[in-house]
């Protein structure tokens, strides 16, 4: 009697940044390997597929054979971080196809045939093949990685180095004040661009939650949730990015980011708050809708910002994150299935700024009103950074991303509120929903890190 085969879905989720020298890369891969009890640092120079998987050596002076383990295989359940991840040769690169997917390895040396697990995050950063991130070539030609490494990372995030006064002057006074006080680069307490003393949680606090939450939570997707996922993958399969392609990854990419946002909020169940945070966060990587050159038909559904350059309101984060939820639902015709409260809010907010709102949807005349001077929309409001490259940033390209809105050319319908006629088929909504028993939400409260210890 032969037993079923069964398959399993990975629970980790990877990243890759590829960016300018000088954009943080490094540092936010040593802040990563810090954080993560179980985690691996390495680089790609000189790295081969034996010390990323396992190698076979001869043990002592005898003539058998024992594996060692690598990187990828010693950060089982935990985090593999990747510097230099390009400057890996590309028949040592494939390697990790297995261990990134299937999570992991099947090993054939020396008479040796094993399987081994490696269920780790792999969070590798790189710099582009003529080490500066040139817009106008496609993200496979900037990074030398084929598409079937690169459908594996569920976040793909371009670090571009662009001409801002307002960054460039901020970098500069966190610098040299640091420099002045003699710190010696190190983070200091209390200074003008950091958190105030006690209120943000330490390392240990911050690691010991995030070990609390992921072995204490499982959410199941709730209706709402599973619906905007479905049809903002199927919007942007419709799109047909030429950053990269959207594949069936993709849609469990956006299930495991969910689940782990709805894990970070402390409850068991993934609402539709924690799908729009995640869409928000996508749509800031290599698969936003229509990519990185936006090049779509619809642009007034184009929602890409970039990371380097998209400032979060720190006064009032959630009024910010509610008019980015209501713009993200009104897009996909789900507005009905915002809370009544959230959606008073909402409203309430665009109100309060007289009409205006930082998104010009729903007027078409008014989105397309800059976009008719030039032939393509990567031609339109380009301009030259100080490496000389042709960059459009998230601001300019599109009207849509906007301050100034002409309230004389809006009608009074602008925000009527559309019908959700839209009825999925069960068996798509079957397909993305999560098997495990819906559970209780849990609410968030005070975490103590020494009980947990305790415990």
């Amino acid at each position: 009697r032969k037993e079923a085969v069964k398959t399993r879905r990975r629970d980790q989720s990877h990243m890759l940044l590829v960016g300018d020298p000088g954009t943080g890369k490094s540092q936010f891969l040593r802040f990563a390997n810090a954080l993560c009890p179980r985690s691996v640092l390495t680089t790609g120079v000189g790295t081969t597929s034996a010390g990323l998987t396992c190698a076979a050596v001869r043990e002592g002076g005898g003539k058998e054979f024992v594996l060692e383990a690598g990187a990828l295989v010693l950060a089982d359940k935990g985090v593999c971080c990747i510097d230099e991840f390009g400057c890996i040769q590309d028949q040592d690169r494939t390697t990790i196809h297995e261990a990134m997917e299937q999570q992991t390895l099947s090993v054939a040396k020396a008479g040796i045939v094993c399987k081994l697990n490696c269920r780790a995050t792999i969070i590798a950063v790189m710099n582009p093949r003529n080490c500066l991130y040139e817009n106008q070539e496609s993200l496979a030609k900037n990074t030398g990685l084929g598409t079937p490494l690169l459908s594996r990372f569920d976040l793909i995030f371009k670090l571009v180095d662009t001409s801002d006064a307002s960054r460039d002057t901020n970098i500069t006074k966190y610098l040299l004040n640091r420099a002045i006080q003699g710190s010696g680069f190190e983070c200091s307490e209390g200074d003008e661009f950091g958190a105030t003393k006690g209120a943000a949680w330490n390392m240990e606090k911050l690691r010991g939650y995030i070990a609390f939450v992921k072995d204490r939570f499982h959410p199941v997707m709730s209706d709402d949730a599973a619906k905007l996922l479905e049809r903002h993958y199927e919007k942007c399969r419709l799109a047909g990015s030429s950053t990269i392609p959207s594949t069936v990854r993709f849609l469990e990419s956006m299930i495991r980011l969910s689940q782990a946002h709805a894990r970070l909020m402390y409850r068991n169940v993934v609402t539709l708050e924690d799908a729009a945070a995640v869409i928000r966060v996508l749509e800031c990587s290599a698969f936003a809708y229509g990519g990185f050159d936006a090049d779509v038909d619809d642009i007034e559904n184009v929602m890409y910002c970039d990371p380097m350059t998209m400032a979060f309101s720190a006064e009032d984060a959630d009024s910010d994150f509610l008019l980015w939820e209501y713009k993200l639902l009104h897009r996909h015709g789900m507005v009905q299935k915002m809370s009544q409260s959230r959606r008073g809010i909402a409203l309430q907010s665009i109100a309060s700024e007289g009409g205006g709102f930082p998104f010009n949807i729903g007027n078409p005349s008014l989105e397309h009103q800059s976009w008719n001077s030039r032939e393509h929309p990567r031609d339109r409001n380009a301009s030259e950074d100080h490496y000389g490259r042709i960059h459009i940033s998230s601001q300019q390209r599109h009207p849509l991303h906007s301050q100034q809105v002409n309230q004389s050319s809006r009608g009074s319908d602008l925000w009527n509120e559309p019908t959700d006629d839209y009825d999925p088929d069960a068996a798509k909504a079957a397909h993305i929903r999560n098997q495990r028993p819906p559970s209780d939400v849990f609410t968030p409260s005070s975490f103590d890190v020494s009980h947990k210890k305790r415990r």
